[in-house]
């Protein structure tokens, strides 16, 4: 049996492929800024990780 229903494009359709593809843009580019950026990323993390922590004696006036 052939089947005579139409398929046409719903604004639903358009609007799900068009948030797709922007998504898709906007986290591509977030993870080619990321690649690019992981040395000075992991670096600044391990200086706020790893700061000193001042201890002061009870001993000390």
């Amino acid at each position: 049996m052939i089947s005579k229903n139409k398929k046409y494009f719903t604004l639903f359709g358009i609007l799900a492929a068009t948030v797709d593809k922007l998504m898709h843009s906007k986290f591509s580019s977030i993870n080619a800024y990321i690649e690019k950026n992981i040395p000075t990323i992991t670096k600044s993390l391990i200086q706020i990780i790893l700061v000193p922590v001042n201890q002061y004696s009870t001993n000390k006036k």
